[in-house]
This record gives C-alpha cells, structure tokens and sequence, in this order.
C-alpha cells in the first residue's frame, strides 16, 4: 500500500519515525510530508498566496515550511501528485486528540484536508503525559502504538468507509486492554486554562502577556467516549466527520427570518 505520512510535531518527530519504520517493516511504501518544525495548535489553518519552501530531506521524506493542513495538501496534490496514496496517516502524534480537542488538532487538520480531498485519512494519536522525562519508556509506548496502527490499516479493506469520514486512532501508550469504537464527545474535553503572567509583564505599559495551557482534562461518566475508554486502559477508534455542514437547526432559522421580517 502507498502511504502518505504526516503529523503536527514535525518531520523529525518520534511518533512519526516510529510509524513510518514499522510501515516500512510491513512492506508499506511510505513517504513523508510534513512540517519543519513543531506545528501543534494548528487546526485546519492554511497559507493562502504565500510562498511556501519545501525542502527534500531523503529520500520520500519532505520538510514544509508552512501548517499541518499545508503538509497534506503539497504531499497529496504536489509531491505525490502523479503517484497518489491508497491511505493518508497523520502522526502519531504526541498526545491524545479526544473528545473537543480535536477541533485545535493540527493532527486531525491535517488528515481532514486529505479527507476533503478524497482521500482516506486517518489520525493516530498516543497519549505521552505518563512517559515524560523517560525517553526509553515513550519509545516504547511509540512503538506499541505503531504496531497497532500497522495491524489495523492491514484490515481497513474490510471496514465500511464512507465518504467524507476520518478515522482517529488513539493509544494510552501502554499495553491497552484491547481495541475499542468510541464517540468523540464534547463532554469529553481539555478544559483551556488561561495564565496571566502579571509578574512577568511587557517593558511596555500598554501590553500584556497570556499564556493559553495547562489544560486540565474533565472525565466524563459515559464509558462509550473516548476519554473514558482511554482511561480505563483501552485504546480507542472513531469516525469523525470531515465537511462541516449545517446542523438541524437551520429549520429553525426560517421562522425567526419570518419574523423579523413581518416586524
């Protein structure tokens, strides 16, 4: 299978290293297309009318001076433009990308614009907070992560995939206790903490310095969502939506329209 790999953290990363090999073991042909740098937060931001310098690092492996969403569309529409992949993967990313988080992903920008390309996409995402300051330990858990995701994609020929959904593969890091679907739910949320760093303000009067972080994660009582499932040690696969179309309340707009009209 040809794979197109991304991710948010940049092309150096662990996580996406570690995938592409494993990939690459499981007679995978794996190119990588992603940012220069750390482009975490980014979401589905792109460069509109500006030059973007992408750089050939290796061989299938390119560095994009631009957003995760960047990324994707130069691999799938410039790079890998003649030859395009059976399977786009963003990641794996380091940290979880569950319930409202991810709406800030870059992880799930990315495999969104491959997925509104027409393409099948896929987000990993592996949870990193246990293994921080043990570099052995998080190696690990990467390559765990990426042995599920290999075994996985070498069954999506089976799964009913419809147009316009993404899959989001999210891992603990340790050994989970098996493979679950779960709703990505926005009761299942990192709540944003904002740091008003008074102490260490701006030399300038009329500016001051924020700091948005320090999420502290809400747990959420409905054992079918991902943070839920996630923490009681398994990992978990969803679909999520890629076009962001009206809801059912549109119907509800037309008699308030009417009614100011007729005011």
């Amino acid at each position: 299978m040809r794979i197109l790999l991304c991710n948010d953290d940049g092309f150096l990363a662990e996580g996406l290293r570690t995938l592409a090999s494993e990939l690459t073991q499981h007679g995978h042909d794996v190119t990588i297309v992603a940012p220069s740098a750390e482009r975490s937060g980014q979401s589905h931001a792109m460069t509109f009318f500006e030059p973007l310098l992408v750089r050939h690092v290796s061989h299938q492996v390119y560095a994009v001076h631009g957003t995760p969403a960047d990324s994707a569309f130069i691999g799938l529409r410039g790079v890998l433009g003649k030859t395009p992949p059976d399977l786009f993967i963003a990641g794996i990313n380091h940290g979880l990308n569950v319930g409202i988080d991810v709406n800030y992903s870059g992880t799930i920008g990315a495999a969104t614009e491959a997925s509104l390309l027409g393409f099948r996409a896929m987000a990993i995402s592996m949870d990193v907070d246990p293994f921080k300051g043990q570099p052995g330990e998080r190696t690990q858990a990467f390559q765990r992560t990426a042995r599920l995701a290999a075994e996985l994609i070498g069954h999506l020929h089976r799964l009913d995939w419809a147009p316009q959904e993404m899959l989001s593969l999210n891992h603990p890091g340790h050994e989970p206790r098996g493979l679950v679907a779960a709703h990505c739910h926005p009761d299942c949320i990192y709540v944003p903490h904002l740091e008003h760093l008074a102490s260490r303000t701006h030399s300038r009067e009329d500016l001051q310095v924020y700091v948005i972080g320090g999420t502290t994660r809400a747990t959420p009582q409905d054992g079918e969502h991902d943070v839920a499932a996630l923490q009681a040690g398994y990992a978990t696969l969803s679909f999520l939506q890629t076009h962001q179309g009206h809801t059912p309340g549109t119907s509800r707009l037309r008699p308030f329209l009417d009614m100011l009209r007729s005011a």
